[in-house]
């Protein structure tokens, strides 16, 4: 399955977990909201009992107790009382003694304040106002409309009437519940939250697995090719000049024979070469790679590779060295070697026809540092980060008519050799100007 197809399965699969939760959510504030509605019913016309009661304290002591109802004894309200006749002729009668006996109103203000209070000790520290309404539940106070407030961020309470007739009621409304509901779902919001993270990170790993894979699984397989075709050329060429050889007729030409011969061992070692860096990674990635220490002359190392690469190559190479070195390197030569012949190599490769490879070597603190730099095509930057792992490559392979050949190998090898004597790699580089190599190893490996 491609890596398209897998981002969308995630996709969907996140969505309707995301989905999921939020109808859940959304049928936990809508339970809440309901209990909330029914508290409030239940509360406020205590509320409104408490108030009527509250404004006849006050009246009594004004008036003293011989003027008024004598209500020492402590009539509490109790609101599971199943009745609802009998708490709307008990509001009804102390709200009609206080208004004929003493011409006083209810007062709204003091409503609101008593009803807040009860709410709060039922756990909602609400935002709310009481007003007087009609028994359809129209406001008839003018001053205590509230502009601006959208009905669905609004609770009313069932109305509760002052008088026998319900000319006159009181409703009180609970502004932005919403708020309240969140406050109750803090926990199980933020529990929800995590468990969404955490389930899309766990997805999201296992996705990028897959899709690493699956990417590793293709360029295995484009290795696999790429490493037939290139060895199928040199034992074409082995076959051909064994044939050639075998038939004799190259024994009257002794110098045309001695360049057969040369062919044949040129071929034989670049398959052995190739052999050799599969079966060094290999073991380095086991840890199974034993290396021999010893004491190297880094200029003369740069003078046979050097040497070596003038000959070989058929661009139009020049080197420059600058060794500047008092200190003795202890490593593997020829595991070196081959890492720093690596790296001249793919800087012959990725460039054109005039390249200048500049090795350099120098002290730096109780390290050595070993600097191959080229003015080839340079790495994408993008590539970078990538450039040491196996099978990679800088991305610029095709910027010649003809493919550039390799496996993605050579920088993995050099990467673990050096890895392996304690050392580091880095990489400076600037497409279409400059690359440059830089291994840093102790001076006492």
């Amino acid at each position: 399955m491609s890596g398209k197809y897998i981002k969308i399965i995630t996709f969907l699969g996140l969505l309707v977990i995301v989905i999921i939760q939020s109808v859940w959510l959304v049928k936990t504030y809508q339970l809440i909201e309901l209990q909330l509605t029914q508290s409030g019913n239940r509360i406020f016309p205590k509320s409104v009992l408490n108030e009527v009661l509250e404004r006849l304290s006050i009246i009594t002591e004004s008036y003293g107790e011989d003027k008024t109802l004598n209500l020492s004894t402590n009539m509490d309200y109790d609101e599971n009382i199943s009745d609802k006749t009998l708490k709307e002729h008990l509001i009804s009668f102390l709200n009609n003694y206080a208004d004929s006996l003493y011409q006083s109103h209810i007062s709204i203000q003091l409503l609101d304040s008593i009803f807040k209070a009860d709410m709060k000790e039922e756990g909602y520290n609400a935002e709310l106002y009481c007003m007087k309404v009609d028994s359809t539940g129209i406001p008839i106070d003018d001053e205590k409309k509230i502009s601006g407030i959208n009905a669905m961020r609004t609770i009313k309470t069932s109305v509760v009437a002052l008088n026998k007739d319900k000319t006159e009621c009181v409703q009180a409304v609970i502004v932005n519940p919403y708020w309240i509901a969140i406050r109750e779902m803090s926990v199980l919001l933020i529990a929800t939250a995590l468990l969404i993270c955490f389930v899309a990170g766990c997805i999201i790993y296992q996705i990028k697995i897959i899709i690493k894979q699956n990417k590793i699984a293709m360029l295995r397989q484009d290795f696999t090719y790429a490493m037939i075709h290139d060895m199928k050329t040199p034992i074409n060429t082995i076959t051909m000049a064994g044939h050639v050889l075998e038939s004799g007729m190259m024994d009257s030409n002794p110098t045309l024979k001695k360049q057969y011969f040369s062919i044949l061992k040129e071929e034989s070692m670049h398959l052995l070469n190739l052999a050799e860096k599969i079966l060094t990674i290999a073991k380095l990635e086991q840890s199974r790679l034993k290396l021999n220490n010893e004491e190297i002359d880094l200029n003369s190392m740069f003078d046979e590779l050097i040497q070596k690469f003038s000959l070989k190559s058929d661009k139009n190479v020049s080197f420059i060295k600058d060794v500047s070195i008092t200190s003795s390197l202890m490593a593997d030569k020829e595991y070196l070697k081959e890492a720093i012949s690596n790296l001249i190599d793919n800087s012959l490769k990725y460039s054109d026809e005039k390249v200048t490879v500049r090795l350099t070597a120098e002290e730096h603190g109780s390290s050595i540092l070993i600097k191959v730099r080229d003015n080839g095509w340079g790495i994408p930057l993008k590539e970078q980060k990538r450039i040491f792992e196996k099978f990679q490559r800088g991305g610029l392979e095709y910027r010649k008519d003809n493919k550039v050949s390799g496996f993605g190998l050579g920088l993995n090898y050099v990467y673990k050799v050096i890895t392996a004597m304690n050392g580091s790699v880095s990489l400076n580089s600037i497409e279409g100007e400059y690359s440059e190599f830089i291994l840093t190893l102790p001076i006492k490996n």
